[in-house]
Protein backbone atom coordinates (compact mmCIF):
# COMPACT_ATOMS: atom_id res chain seq x y z
CA UNK A 1 0.00 0.00 0.00
CA UNK A 2 3.10 2.01 0.16
CA UNK A 3 2.73 3.52 4.12
CA UNK A 4 4.49 6.74 5.19
CA UNK A 5 5.43 6.30 8.89
CA UNK A 6 5.94 9.84 10.43
CA UNK A 7 8.00 10.71 13.16
CA UNK A 8 7.05 13.95 15.27
CA UNK A 9 10.61 15.15 17.34
CA UNK A 10 9.94 18.33 19.45
CA UNK A 11 7.16 20.88 20.22
CA UNK A 12 7.33 22.84 17.09
CA UNK A 13 7.08 19.59 14.65
CA UNK A 14 4.16 18.41 17.21
CA UNK A 15 2.59 21.89 16.17
CA UNK A 16 3.25 21.61 12.54
CA UNK A 17 2.47 18.12 12.49
CA UNK A 18 -0.55 18.44 13.91
CA UNK A 19 -1.73 20.88 11.34
CA UNK A 20 -1.23 18.00 8.63
CA UNK A 21 -2.65 15.72 10.32
CA UNK A 22 -6.04 18.13 10.73
CA UNK A 23 -6.12 18.28 6.88
CA UNK A 24 -5.28 14.56 6.68
CA UNK A 25 -8.71 14.06 8.83
CA UNK A 26 -10.81 16.72 6.12
CA UNK A 27 -10.06 14.55 3.60
CA UNK A 28 -12.19 11.74 4.65
CA UNK A 29 -15.57 11.12 3.13
CA UNK A 30 -18.78 9.96 4.11
CA UNK A 31 -21.92 8.09 3.22
CA UNK A 32 -23.01 9.52 -0.41
CA UNK A 33 -20.20 11.43 -0.92
CA UNK A 34 -17.71 11.43 -3.94
CA UNK A 35 -14.66 9.32 -3.27
CA UNK A 36 -11.80 10.94 -1.25
CA UNK A 37 -8.85 12.12 -3.68
CA UNK A 38 -6.33 10.79 -1.06
CA UNK A 39 -5.56 7.05 0.11
CA UNK A 40 -5.84 7.23 3.47
CA UNK A 41 -4.05 4.21 4.05
CA UNK A 42 -0.59 5.47 3.35
CA UNK A 43 -0.66 7.67 6.23
CA UNK A 44 -3.36 5.99 8.28
CA UNK A 45 -3.59 2.64 10.07
CA UNK A 46 -6.19 0.37 10.85
CA UNK A 47 -6.96 -1.05 14.06
CA UNK A 48 -9.35 -2.39 16.50
CA UNK A 49 -10.78 -0.71 19.79
CA UNK A 50 -11.09 -2.20 23.43
CA UNK A 51 -14.74 -2.44 22.64
CA UNK A 52 -13.83 -4.23 19.44
CA UNK A 53 -15.20 -1.00 17.30
CA UNK A 54 -12.86 -0.44 14.09
CA UNK A 55 -10.45 2.31 14.44
CA UNK A 56 -8.37 4.06 11.89
CA UNK A 57 -5.88 6.39 13.20
CA UNK A 58 -2.49 7.85 12.17
CA UNK A 59 0.80 6.03 11.40
CA UNK A 60 3.21 8.73 13.74
CA UNK A 61 5.43 8.14 16.76
CA UNK A 62 5.34 11.48 18.44
CA UNK A 63 8.05 12.41 20.93
CA UNK A 64 7.65 15.53 23.25
CA UNK A 65 9.02 17.00 26.83
CA UNK A 66 7.25 16.33 29.86
CA UNK A 67 4.53 18.82 30.19
CA UNK A 68 4.29 18.94 26.49
CA UNK A 69 1.33 16.98 25.59
CA UNK A 70 -1.32 19.48 27.13
CA UNK A 71 -4.53 18.15 27.98
CA UNK A 72 -3.86 15.03 25.65
CA UNK A 73 -4.69 11.68 26.64
CA UNK A 74 -2.36 8.74 26.46
CA UNK A 75 -5.40 7.11 26.40
CA UNK A 76 -8.00 7.66 24.84
CA UNK A 77 -11.67 7.08 24.19
CA UNK A 78 -10.93 4.29 21.46
CA UNK A 79 -8.74 2.18 23.72
CA UNK A 80 -10.19 3.90 27.15
CA UNK A 81 -10.90 0.26 28.90
CA UNK A 82 -11.22 0.87 32.54
CA UNK A 83 -10.12 -2.06 34.77
CA UNK A 84 -12.17 -2.76 37.97
CA UNK A 85 -8.81 -4.49 39.84
CA UNK A 86 -5.73 -4.45 39.07
CA UNK A 87 -4.76 -8.49 40.39
CA UNK A 88 -0.89 -8.27 40.00
CA UNK A 89 -1.02 -5.04 42.40
CA UNK A 90 -3.31 -6.41 45.19
CA UNK A 91 -0.71 -9.17 45.36
CA UNK A 92 2.15 -7.26 45.57
CA UNK A 93 0.59 -4.47 47.63
CA UNK A 94 -2.28 -5.70 50.58
CA UNK A 95 -2.17 -2.48 52.33
CA UNK A 96 -3.50 0.70 51.55
CA UNK A 97 -2.43 2.67 48.74
CA UNK A 98 -1.84 6.45 48.39
CA UNK A 99 -2.42 8.07 45.48
CA UNK A 100 -0.52 11.84 44.16
CA UNK A 101 -1.93 12.90 41.50
CA UNK A 102 -0.71 16.27 39.33
CA UNK A 103 -3.52 18.89 38.33
CA UNK A 104 -4.43 18.03 35.18
CA UNK A 105 -4.93 20.51 32.31
CA UNK A 106 -7.81 21.39 31.12
CA UNK A 107 -8.93 20.79 27.62
CA UNK A 108 -8.99 24.56 25.32
CA UNK A 109 -12.85 25.59 24.59
CA UNK A 110 -12.17 24.34 20.79
CA UNK A 111 -10.95 20.58 22.43
CA UNK A 112 -14.35 21.02 24.22
CA UNK A 113 -16.66 22.22 21.92
CA UNK A 114 -15.20 19.41 19.36
CA UNK A 115 -15.84 16.83 22.42
CA UNK A 116 -19.54 17.85 22.48
CA UNK A 117 -20.08 17.63 18.83
CA UNK A 118 -20.52 21.34 17.91
CA UNK A 119 -20.73 22.32 14.90
CA UNK A 120 -19.14 25.17 14.98
CA UNK A 121 -16.28 25.03 17.81
CA UNK A 122 -15.00 28.07 18.85
CA UNK A 123 -11.60 28.97 16.58
CA UNK A 124 -8.69 28.72 18.10
CA UNK A 125 -6.96 32.09 18.73
CA UNK A 126 -2.92 32.64 19.42
CA UNK A 127 -3.87 33.35 23.01
CA UNK A 128 -5.99 30.25 23.58
CA UNK A 129 -3.62 27.88 21.90
CA UNK A 130 -1.39 26.58 24.78
CA UNK A 131 -0.24 23.41 23.41
CA UNK A 132 -0.10 21.74 20.15
CA UNK A 133 -3.11 19.08 21.45
CA UNK A 134 -5.32 22.24 22.05
CA UNK A 135 -6.41 22.68 18.43
CA UNK A 136 -5.57 19.26 16.99
CA UNK A 137 -8.76 17.13 15.36
CA UNK A 138 -7.62 13.27 15.24
CA UNK A 139 -7.22 10.31 18.21
CA UNK A 140 -3.81 9.02 18.00
CA UNK A 141 -3.06 5.29 19.24
CA UNK A 142 -1.77 4.87 22.84
CA UNK A 143 1.41 3.88 21.19
CA UNK A 144 2.10 6.37 19.40
CA UNK A 145 2.65 8.99 22.10
CA UNK A 146 6.06 8.92 23.89
CA UNK A 147 6.64 11.34 26.50
CA UNK A 148 9.95 11.91 27.71
CA UNK A 149 10.64 12.88 31.07
CA UNK A 150 13.78 13.58 31.57
CA UNK A 151 13.30 16.99 30.73
CA UNK A 152 10.07 19.72 31.03
CA UNK A 153 9.22 21.90 28.25
CA UNK A 154 10.07 25.48 28.65
CA UNK A 155 12.27 25.33 31.75
CA UNK A 156 14.34 28.14 32.18
CA UNK A 157 15.83 25.75 34.92
CA UNK A 158 17.80 22.80 32.42
CA UNK A 159 16.35 24.22 28.95
CA UNK A 160 16.50 21.50 26.24
CA UNK A 161 18.45 23.81 24.34
CA UNK A 162 22.01 21.91 23.03
CA UNK A 163 22.57 19.85 20.21
CA UNK A 164 24.36 17.81 22.65
CA UNK A 165 21.60 17.41 25.27
CA UNK A 166 19.63 15.56 22.39
CA UNK A 167 22.47 12.88 21.60
CA UNK A 168 23.32 12.21 24.87
CA UNK A 169 19.29 11.98 26.42
CA UNK A 170 18.95 9.43 23.15
CA UNK A 171 21.50 7.34 23.93
CA UNK A 172 20.91 6.69 27.39
CA UNK A 173 17.48 5.94 26.39
CA UNK A 174 18.36 3.44 23.70
CA UNK A 175 20.59 1.93 26.10
CA UNK A 176 17.75 1.12 29.10
CA UNK A 177 15.53 -0.12 25.60
CA UNK A 178 16.18 -0.01 22.43
CA UNK A 179 14.38 2.71 21.11
CA UNK A 180 13.33 1.82 17.31
CA UNK A 181 12.46 -1.62 18.72
CA UNK A 182 10.29 -0.52 21.43
CA UNK A 183 8.85 2.44 19.71
CA UNK A 184 8.91 2.03 15.62
CA UNK A 185 8.93 -1.42 14.84
CA UNK A 186 4.94 -2.02 16.33
CA UNK A 187 3.97 0.06 12.89
CA UNK A 188 6.53 -0.64 10.98
CA UNK A 189 5.40 -4.21 11.24
CA UNK A 190 2.21 -3.49 10.44
CA UNK A 191 3.24 -2.42 6.62
CA UNK A 192 2.62 -3.99 3.66
CA UNK A 193 5.43 -1.84 1.66
CA UNK A 194 6.45 1.02 3.51
CA UNK A 195 7.34 3.45 0.69
CA UNK A 196 9.19 5.87 2.93
CA UNK A 197 9.54 7.74 6.40
CA UNK A 198 8.59 11.09 7.13
CA UNK A 199 10.38 13.56 9.97
CA UNK A 200 9.30 16.46 11.52
CA UNK A 201 11.87 17.77 13.49
CA UNK A 202 13.24 21.14 14.72
CA UNK A 203 17.24 21.55 13.56
CA UNK A 204 18.13 24.35 15.88
CA UNK A 205 17.64 22.83 19.37
CA UNK A 206 18.71 19.39 20.98
CA UNK A 207 15.79 17.84 19.30
CA UNK A 208 18.67 18.73 16.51
CA UNK A 209 20.79 16.31 18.02
CA UNK A 210 17.83 13.37 19.16
CA UNK A 211 17.18 13.55 15.59
CA UNK A 212 20.74 12.50 14.06
CA UNK A 213 20.96 9.88 16.78
CA UNK A 214 17.48 8.68 16.08
CA UNK A 215 18.04 9.02 12.12
CA UNK A 216 21.16 6.77 12.69
CA UNK A 217 19.31 4.21 14.30
CA UNK A 218 16.72 3.91 11.54
CA UNK A 219 19.37 4.24 8.33
CA UNK A 220 20.84 0.71 9.97
CA UNK A 221 17.40 -0.86 10.55
CA UNK A 222 16.30 0.10 6.74
CA UNK A 223 19.35 1.10 5.04
CA UNK A 224 17.21 1.40 1.79
CA UNK A 225 14.37 2.90 2.78
CA UNK A 226 13.64 6.99 2.10
CA UNK A 227 14.12 9.25 5.17
CA UNK A 228 12.43 12.50 4.31
CA UNK A 229 13.55 14.65 6.80
CA UNK A 230 11.04 18.30 7.34
CA UNK A 231 13.43 20.42 9.11
CA UNK A 232 12.26 23.05 11.11
CA UNK A 233 13.48 26.34 12.36
CA UNK A 234 12.25 28.30 15.82
CA UNK A 235 11.28 31.94 14.71
CA UNK A 236 13.46 34.76 15.62
CA UNK A 237 11.33 37.09 17.74
CA UNK A 238 12.86 40.41 18.89
CA UNK A 239 13.72 39.24 22.71
CA UNK A 240 15.63 36.59 21.85
CA UNK A 241 19.74 37.20 22.85
CA UNK A 242 22.46 37.37 20.24
CA UNK A 243 24.02 34.35 22.05
CA UNK A 244 20.75 32.17 22.03
CA UNK A 245 20.31 32.85 18.40
CA UNK A 246 24.34 32.00 17.83
CA UNK A 247 23.30 29.16 19.71
CA UNK A 248 20.36 27.82 17.46
CA UNK A 249 22.81 28.20 14.45
CA UNK A 250 25.34 26.19 15.83
CA UNK A 251 22.82 23.14 16.81
CA UNK A 252 21.29 23.62 13.11
CA UNK A 253 24.65 23.38 10.94
CA UNK A 254 24.89 20.29 13.48
CA UNK A 255 21.94 18.68 12.68
CA UNK A 256 22.40 19.75 9.04
CA UNK A 257 25.89 18.11 8.87
CA UNK A 258 24.80 14.85 10.71
CA UNK A 259 21.12 14.67 8.83
CA UNK A 260 22.13 14.96 5.19
CA UNK A 261 24.43 11.98 6.10
CA UNK A 262 21.81 9.54 6.85
CA UNK A 263 18.34 11.13 5.54
CA UNK A 264 17.45 10.94 1.55
CA UNK A 265 16.32 14.48 1.23
CA UNK A 266 16.27 17.12 4.61
CA UNK A 267 14.33 20.52 3.84
CA UNK A 268 15.01 23.50 6.14
CA UNK A 269 11.34 25.45 6.77
CA UNK A 270 12.11 28.52 8.64
CA UNK A 271 10.28 32.30 8.49
CA UNK A 272 12.22 34.89 7.42
CA UNK A 273 14.75 36.97 9.78
CA UNK A 274 13.15 40.20 8.72
CA UNK A 275 10.09 41.61 6.63
CA UNK A 276 7.22 38.67 5.90
CA UNK A 277 5.66 38.92 2.81
CA UNK A 278 2.83 41.44 1.90
CA UNK A 279 0.48 38.47 1.82
CA UNK A 280 1.42 36.95 4.96
CA UNK A 281 0.36 38.30 8.24
CA UNK A 282 1.02 36.18 11.37
CA UNK A 283 2.73 36.96 14.96
CA UNK A 284 6.15 34.89 15.17
CA UNK A 285 5.58 34.48 19.00
CA UNK A 286 2.66 32.11 18.13
CA UNK A 287 3.70 28.41 17.17
CA UNK A 288 0.06 28.06 16.19
CA UNK A 289 0.48 30.51 13.82
CA UNK A 290 4.05 30.04 12.38
CA UNK A 291 3.74 25.90 12.23
CA UNK A 292 0.49 26.68 10.10
CA UNK A 293 2.63 28.02 7.28
CA UNK A 294 4.97 25.75 7.74
CA UNK A 295 2.39 22.92 7.72
CA UNK A 296 1.02 24.25 4.42
CA UNK A 297 4.25 23.85 2.80
CA UNK A 298 5.24 20.10 3.96
CA UNK A 299 1.43 18.80 3.14
CA UNK A 300 1.49 20.87 -0.10
CA UNK A 301 4.59 19.45 -1.26
CA UNK A 302 4.36 16.17 -0.63
CA UNK A 303 0.76 15.55 -2.12
CA UNK A 304 1.35 13.98 -5.15
CA UNK A 305 2.80 11.16 -2.86
CA UNK A 306 -0.70 10.00 -0.94
CA UNK A 307 -3.16 10.66 -3.48
CA UNK A 308 -5.48 7.78 -4.89
CA UNK A 309 -6.50 8.66 -7.99
CA UNK A 310 -3.03 7.32 -9.77
CA UNK A 311 -0.29 5.80 -8.87
CA UNK A 312 1.36 8.17 -6.06
CA UNK A 313 4.43 9.63 -6.83
CA UNK A 314 6.68 8.22 -3.82
CA UNK A 315 8.89 10.06 -1.72
CA UNK A 316 11.98 8.29 -3.15
CA UNK A 317 11.22 9.54 -6.62
CA UNK A 318 10.54 12.86 -5.67
CA UNK A 319 13.95 12.94 -3.84
CA UNK A 320 15.80 11.51 -7.04
CA UNK A 321 14.58 14.32 -8.52
CA UNK A 322 15.95 16.62 -6.42
CA UNK A 323 18.94 14.17 -5.56
CA UNK A 324 20.52 14.65 -9.17
CA UNK A 325 24.09 13.26 -8.57
CA UNK A 326 23.69 11.10 -5.19
CA UNK A 327 24.86 13.43 -2.96
CA UNK A 328 22.72 16.60 -2.91
CA UNK A 329 20.33 15.55 -0.04
CA UNK A 330 19.57 19.24 0.74
CA UNK A 331 16.69 21.34 -0.79
CA UNK A 332 15.38 24.91 -0.57
CA UNK A 333 11.66 25.46 -0.26
CA UNK A 334 9.17 28.15 -1.35
CA UNK A 335 5.38 28.50 -1.68
CA UNK A 336 2.88 31.09 -2.91
CA UNK A 337 -0.46 30.77 -1.29
CA UNK A 338 -4.15 32.13 -2.70
CA UNK A 339 -3.95 34.22 -5.68
CA UNK A 340 -0.28 34.16 -6.25
CA UNK A 341 -0.36 30.50 -6.16
CA UNK A 342 -2.56 30.80 -9.50
CA UNK A 343 0.01 32.75 -11.54
CA UNK A 344 2.17 29.90 -12.54
CA UNK A 345 4.60 31.21 -14.76
CA UNK A 346 6.07 33.22 -11.67
CA UNK A 347 9.61 32.27 -11.39
CA UNK A 348 10.48 33.58 -7.92
CA UNK A 349 7.41 33.00 -5.18
CA UNK A 350 6.60 35.05 -2.49
CA UNK A 351 7.44 33.11 0.91
CA UNK A 352 11.37 31.62 0.46
CA UNK A 353 11.83 29.06 3.84
CA UNK A 354 15.22 28.43 3.21
CA UNK A 355 17.56 31.29 5.63
CA UNK A 356 20.41 29.48 6.29
CA UNK A 357 23.46 30.56 5.60
CA UNK A 358 21.58 33.73 4.19
CA UNK A 359 23.77 36.92 3.31
CA UNK A 360 23.08 39.36 5.35
CA UNK A 361 21.58 42.74 3.89
CA UNK A 362 25.16 44.77 2.63
CA UNK A 363 25.89 41.38 0.86
CA UNK A 364 22.92 40.55 -1.23
CA UNK A 365 25.06 41.07 -4.40
CA UNK A 366 27.10 38.17 -3.23
CA UNK A 367 24.00 36.00 -3.13
CA UNK A 368 23.36 34.50 -7.10
CA UNK A 369 20.35 32.64 -7.98
CA UNK A 370 22.52 29.23 -9.42
CA UNK A 371 22.38 26.99 -11.71
CA UNK A 372 19.27 24.55 -10.97
CA UNK A 373 20.16 20.46 -10.24
CA UNK A 374 16.40 19.24 -9.49
CA UNK A 375 13.26 20.91 -9.25
CA UNK A 376 9.85 19.80 -7.92
CA UNK A 377 6.90 22.01 -8.39
CA UNK A 378 3.71 21.17 -6.87
CA UNK A 379 0.16 23.37 -7.79
CA UNK A 380 -3.19 22.34 -5.99
CA UNK A 381 -5.98 24.75 -7.66
CA UNK A 382 -7.75 25.54 -10.80
CA UNK A 383 -5.39 27.13 -12.96
CA UNK A 384 -4.20 25.14 -16.24
CA UNK A 385 -0.70 24.62 -16.90
CA UNK A 386 0.12 24.95 -20.57
CA UNK A 387 0.33 22.54 -22.83
CA UNK A 388 3.72 22.06 -23.06
CA UNK A 389 4.61 21.96 -19.46
CA UNK A 390 1.29 19.42 -19.02
CA UNK A 391 2.89 16.85 -21.21
CA UNK A 392 5.98 17.29 -19.55
CA UNK A 393 4.58 16.71 -16.06
CA UNK A 394 2.29 13.46 -17.38
CA UNK A 395 5.33 12.10 -19.72
CA UNK A 396 8.46 12.38 -16.38
CA UNK A 397 8.53 9.17 -15.96
CA UNK A 398 8.74 8.29 -19.53
CA UNK A 399 11.60 10.19 -20.41
CA UNK A 400 15.75 9.84 -18.84
CA UNK A 401 16.84 13.18 -18.04
CA UNK A 402 20.27 14.10 -20.21
CA UNK A 403 23.29 13.82 -17.85
CA UNK A 404 24.07 17.30 -17.13
CA UNK A 405 20.35 19.32 -17.54
CA UNK A 406 18.29 20.11 -14.90
CA UNK A 407 15.52 17.58 -14.14
CA UNK A 408 11.96 19.77 -13.69
CA UNK A 409 9.02 17.95 -12.28
CA UNK A 410 5.63 19.34 -12.06
CA UNK A 411 2.33 18.34 -10.68
CA UNK A 412 -0.66 19.54 -10.20
CA UNK A 413 -3.92 18.26 -8.08
CA UNK A 414 -7.54 20.07 -8.32
CA UNK A 415 -7.63 19.21 -4.76
CA UNK A 416 -6.86 22.85 -2.53
CA UNK A 417 -5.16 23.09 0.69
CA UNK A 418 -8.31 23.22 3.83
CA UNK A 419 -8.62 25.80 5.75
CA UNK A 420 -10.24 24.68 8.70
CA UNK A 421 -11.53 25.74 11.94
CA UNK A 422 -7.97 25.11 13.43
CA UNK A 423 -6.07 26.58 10.90
CA UNK A 424 -4.71 30.17 11.91
CA UNK A 425 -6.26 33.15 9.46
CA UNK A 426 -2.94 34.31 8.45
CA UNK A 427 -2.98 34.73 4.46
CA UNK A 428 -3.88 38.57 3.99
CA UNK A 429 -5.47 38.07 0.28
CA UNK A 430 -8.37 35.04 1.58
CA UNK A 431 -11.43 36.41 2.58
CA UNK A 432 -12.74 35.42 5.90
CA UNK A 433 -14.97 32.45 5.52
CA UNK A 434 -13.04 30.29 2.25
CA UNK A 435 -12.70 27.12 2.89
CA UNK A 436 -9.67 26.13 1.08
CA UNK A 437 -6.92 27.89 -0.99
CA UNK A 438 -4.75 27.41 -3.83
CA UNK A 439 -0.91 26.36 -3.17
CA UNK A 440 2.34 26.36 -4.82
CA UNK A 441 5.19 25.04 -3.46
CA UNK A 442 8.52 24.64 -5.02
CA UNK A 443 11.71 22.47 -3.97
CA UNK A 444 14.76 22.69 -5.61
CA UNK A 445 18.40 22.48 -5.26
CA UNK A 446 20.82 24.89 -7.45
CA UNK A 447 24.56 25.96 -7.07
CA UNK A 448 23.43 28.87 -4.61
CA UNK A 449 23.58 26.02 -1.82
CA UNK A 450 27.46 25.91 -2.25
CA UNK A 451 27.76 29.69 -0.81
CA UNK A 452 25.27 29.27 0.94
CA UNK A 453 26.75 26.19 3.13
CA UNK A 454 30.32 27.80 3.03
CA UNK A 455 28.92 31.05 4.41
CA UNK A 456 26.94 28.62 7.81
CA UNK A 457 30.48 26.78 8.02
CA UNK A 458 32.01 30.53 8.53
CA UNK A 459 29.19 32.19 11.11
CA UNK A 460 29.20 29.22 12.90
CA UNK A 461 33.07 27.41 13.13
CA UNK A 462 34.42 29.36 15.49
CA UNK A 463 31.75 29.22 18.42
CA UNK A 464 33.11 25.38 18.75
CA UNK A 465 35.99 23.88 20.82
CA UNK A 466 38.69 22.93 18.24
CA UNK A 467 37.54 18.99 17.43
CA UNK A 468 34.09 19.51 16.83
CA UNK A 469 34.80 22.59 15.06
CA UNK A 470 36.78 20.50 12.23
CA UNK A 471 33.96 18.13 12.34
CA UNK A 472 31.59 19.97 11.70
CA UNK A 473 33.34 22.54 9.28
CA UNK A 474 34.57 19.24 7.09
CA UNK A 475 30.93 18.22 7.11
CA UNK A 476 29.43 21.83 5.96
CA UNK A 477 32.21 21.29 3.28
CA UNK A 478 31.08 18.33 1.74
CA UNK A 479 27.62 19.81 1.99
CA UNK A 480 28.68 22.51 -0.19
CA UNK A 481 30.71 20.66 -2.43
CA UNK A 482 28.02 18.82 -3.71
CA UNK A 483 26.49 21.74 -5.15
CA UNK A 484 29.16 23.07 -7.45
CA UNK A 485 29.37 22.75 -11.19
CA UNK A 486 30.70 19.83 -12.38
CA UNK A 487 32.52 22.48 -14.78
CA UNK A 488 34.05 24.78 -12.37
CA UNK A 489 37.32 25.43 -11.67
CA UNK A 490 36.93 24.53 -7.58
CA UNK A 491 37.94 28.11 -6.69
CA UNK A 492 35.88 30.43 -4.72
CA UNK A 493 36.54 33.48 -2.66
CA UNK A 494 34.41 32.22 -0.08
CA UNK A 495 36.43 28.64 0.54
CA UNK A 496 39.20 29.91 2.95
CA UNK A 497 39.96 27.83 5.84
CA UNK A 498 38.09 28.67 9.05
Amino acid sequence: MHEIITLQLGNLSNYTATHFWNAQESYFTYGDQDQSPVNHDIHWRSGVGHDGSETFLPRTVIYDLKGGFGSLRKINPLYDATLTSDAAADFLWSGRPTVHKQDAVSPSAYQQGLDAGENSPPRPTPSSVRYWSDFSRVYFHPRSLVQLYDFELNSTIRPFERFAMGTELFSSLDREHDIVDRDWRPFAEECDLMQGIQVFTTLDDAWGGFASSYLEALRDEYPKSCIWVWGLQSPVVRDVPREKRQLRLVNAAQTLSQACSQASMVVPLSLPDGPFPSSVALDPGSPWQVSGLLSAAAESAGLQSRLAARRPTLLSELAESLNTTGTQTLAAASMDVGQPADELNREKLDVDLFHLGRFGRNDRHREKPGRVFGQVSSYRGTAKLDESEENESKDHRLSRPIVGNPVVRRYTSTLKFPLLDSYPQIYRDIPEGETTAAVRTVLSTTTAMTARMRNLRSQVSRSLMLEERETLSNGLAEIADAYQDDWSSGSDEDDDDV
